[in-house]
């Protein structure tokens, strides 16, 4: 995961339950003649009297007895097992964490957000000295596994864990912590950024203390680059000094053994695909890896970006403001404008069925000036209409999962 810019996240479409009928029956049928005699023939001898209903045939050497109804419809005596639709075990939700402990969601698939919830809606962040940047209610980021999302609160100021299996209901995990700077999940295992690291192996439920990053500085991003077996990858920075660690468990850290200058540097954001880890930097370029984070090298790729990078299975997407930056490798980078011309991608996030979503990005820009947007491709994008959310605290984070249906998103 990361910090540093802003973040949505939202709740929509990834699976939904199939349905199927089993229908069995068994029948029992008589078989009638309507009124018609059976003849039977026995030979040498036969002797036979006959009924409108049955008919019994006697010979010399065997007796037979056959009953036929003969009047009257075939009864069946039918059983049937009728199967209805599997009940529906997750939906898929988009999530955006903002300022001020503001959390909402999308359960529509990025067109419409629900749920909107903060510590005190009637605030406003950075006006008349509210610095929600540093405060227990700093939204520092989110990370979703197994159908569980966790995120962490808080900046300069007491933080808290929290965890959520629909998105809805939020209980704390850890309070009054040292702040964490952000959160990931990777391998069964969340990992709640800071030095000493803290370790969950059971959803977020319980934690327990992972390890030094020894770094000396303050930490700003982590992510799990699923390379190889698996591992976290956290960046640091305070002023000039840099630096950027990886782990394979989220408790022995290890420095990264190449890292150019810039590196570690405005991180806001990583990403993973085709054997390839990146690290987005405000500054406008990228660094990449290509053995999980031990060596890195420096990319540049614009004067600056807006967005944290997007893999979408084959390409990487990173936005400055109007225009998007692709590219396969991180190596070689296009660049092409979006439409509508004069949107600024900010905080995004894209589900595994391929709609991404964002929020606006820039400063002051929240609460009647803030914008919600979705697209389907990542160029073409819809600005949400003002009823299908709810302008309020900055959004700094967003991500995509898989939920319990529940209070958050019901089941269709």
């Amino acid at each position: 995961m990361w910090i540093g810019a802003a973040l949505v996240v939202a709740c929509q479409g990834g699976s939904k339950g199939s349905a199927g009928i089993d229908s069995t029956s068994e029948a029992t049928s008589t078989t009638s003649t309507s009124g018609a005699s059976e003849d039977v023939t026995s030979s040498p001898t036969t002797s036979a009297t006959t009924s409108s209903e049955t008919t019994t045939a006697s010979t010399s050497t065997s007796t037979t007895e056959a009953v036929t109804t003969t009047e009257g419809p075939i009864t069946t005596e039918a059983t049937s097992t009728t199967t209805g639709p599997p009940p529906v075990t997750s939906v898929p939700v988009f999530i955006a964490q903002g300022h001020y402990g503001r959390t909402t969601i999308s359960c529509d698939d990025g067109h419409t957000w629900i749920q909107n919830t903060s510590q005190d809606d009637s605030v406003r962040c950075f006006e008349d000295g509210l610095d929600c940047d540093h405060n227990a209610f700093a939204g520092r980021g989110i990370a979703h596994g197994e159908q569980t999302f966790v995120l962490t609160w808080g900046w300069g100021a007491p933080g808290s864990v929290v965890r959520s299996e629909d998105a809805a209901m939020f209980e704390t995990v850890l309070g009054d912590t040292p702040t964490f700077a952000d959160i990931a999940f990777g391998n069964g295992r969340f990992v709640a950024n800071n030095s000493t690291t803290q370790i969950s192996d059971d959803l977020g439920k319980t934690w327990v203390e992972g390890g030094p990053l020894d770094i000396g500085i303050n930490t700003r991003a982590i992510e799990f680059f699923p390379h190889e077996a698996g591992g976290f990858v956290v960046s640091g920075e305070s002023g000039e000094q840099r630096a950027i660690v990886r782990s394979p468990d989220g408790v022995t850290w290890t420095p990264a053994t190449t890292r150019p200058p810039q590196c570690g540097g405005y991180v806001i954001g990583m990403a993973y695909g085709a054997g390839v880890g990146i690290m987005a930097s405000g500054n406008g370029h990228v660094c990449r890896t290509t053995d999980g984070g031990d060596t890195w090298e420096y990319v540049p790729v614009a004067a600056g970006l807006s967005s944290p990078p997007i893999w979408t299975g084959s390409e990487f997407f990173v936005y400055e403001g109007s225009t998007l930056h692709r590219s396969a490798d991180a190596t070689s980078w296009q660049s092409e404008p979006i439409s509508p011309a004069d949107l600024s991608i900010g905080q995004i996030a894209r589900s595994p069925a391929g709609t991404f979503v964002a929020a606006n990005a820039g400063w002051m820009v929240w609460y009647e000036q803030q914008r919600f947007f979705r697209s389907e491709d990542g160029v073409n994008w819809e600005v949400l209409a003002p009823e299908a959310f709810t302008g309020s605290h900055p959004i700094y984070f967003m991500a995509h999962g898989e939920v319990a249906p529940g209070a958050g998103c019901p089941a269709e």
